[in-house]
């Protein structure tokens, strides 16, 4: 099932995902025609239970989508949509179809007002709202975390983007919510933070495995002083950089997808995070040494992907956020070394 599903994302993509796509998205475009087609294929249920309309696959292979949409640089929230709807279900909502993304809550105030449930505040920087149906997120009331689906044509959006040109919103909020549109959330499930680190972490490990190709490619076809350049010794230990980061972040990252809903998740996406985000650094820097001039162009592929690793280090917790969740869980381990913190968390799921 694996394969099946990758095999189809890729074809699906590689036939559709162009730069002139990419180039048309960043400049405030949604390619409707190819989120049909990503919804007719099923994959925006790959996450949710096989009761709730989902493909019953274990999620680490749902997970693997985000890698892939990474790798082609998808301009649409697939990511955000499989992650909405598996907190959803883990709700008992509906689905709502459509495109969905995802908000951090922290900074919503809920409120009883009679019946109804109340919601205000601001969201900030949510990836493709004005392109999406609903924004899913979670928010406190009477200390009981509720899972909020929130209506775009609804709320108050402040239009702006990431560096890659990708639409990230402010929302201002101040809703009556109805009884479909909040529901207490009957079992943790890694937090807003928590999952939006994940799918960055896998999107920005599939973009740097393209990156790294296309440097690769670069480096053998590009001729100076009578050899292609990746002949010489400083371009061949740039790759290899390049690609020990890659490799690291992958680990990393497929890592925390394999320990999504199980105690040890809080940890390991908090290691994978802060990995991606220090690779993203390297990669796309050496990257750019390697292309030279050319790679800044506008009519380059390169720049796409660099943007969109630079701007997903920032979101959903910087490497620095991630970092000092380490170093907390670390602090307060019962464990006399920290080689046992290590390795009895990875065994047992210590909670960061």
């Amino acid at each position: 099932m694996e394969s099946m599903i990758h095999d189809m994302a890729e074809r699906l993509f590689r036939d559709h995902v162009t730069h002139r796509m990419r180039e048309d998205a960043a400049s405030g475009q949604c390619p409707e025609a190819l989120w049909t087609q990503i919804e007719e294929a099923g994959l925006t249920m790959a996450l949710a239970p096989e009761d709730a309309g989902g493909f019953g696959v274990p999620p680490a292979e749902a997970l693997g989508l985000v890698r892939i949409v990474g790798a082609h640089g998808l301009p649409l929230p697939l990511a955000e949509t499989l992650i909405a709807n598996a907190v959803l279900a883990a709700a008992n909502m509906a689905l709502p179809g459509g495109r969905l993304t995802i908000a951090e809550g922290e900074a919503l105030r809920l409120e009883r007002r009679g019946k109804k449930i109340h919601a205000s505040g601001h969201l900030t920087l949510v990836p493709f709202a004005r392109w999406a149906n609903r924004i899913v997120t979670i928010g406190v009331l009477d200390g009981v975390d509720h899972v909020l689906s929130l209506p775009v044509k609804d709320l108050i959006v402040d239009p702006a983007q990431d560096f890659a040109g990708m639409p990230r919103d402010d929302i201002e909020l101040d809703y009556t919510l109805t009884e479909t549109d909040v529901t207490p959330l009957p079992r943790p499930v890694g937090g807003m933070r928590g999952l939006g680190a994940l799918i960055r972490s896998l999107a920005t490990t599939g973009a740097m495995e393209t990156i790294l190709k296309m440097s690769v490619q670069y480096a053998n076809d590009r001729v100076q002083f009578g050899r292609p350049i990746g002949r010489f010794q400083a371009i061949q230990h740039n790759l290899a950089t390049m690609a020990g980061e890659t490799a690291a972040s992958r680990t990393a990252a497929e890592m925390a997808a394999g320990s999504y809903d199980t105690p040890a998740f809080a940890l390991a996406v908090a290691a994978a995070k802060a990995r991606a985000g220090e690779a993203a650094e390297k990669v796309g820097a050496l990257a750019h040494q390697i292309h030279g001039a050319i790679g800044y162009t506008q009519e380059h592929a390169l720049h796409h992907f660099t943007k969109r690793i630079w701007g997903w280090r920032d979101e959903f917790g910087t490497e620095l956020d991630w970092t000092r969740e380490l170093g907390r869980a670390a602090l307060s381990s019962p464990h006399d070394t920290f080689w046992h913190f290590i390795t009895d968390s990875a065994a047992k799921g210590t909670q960061a």
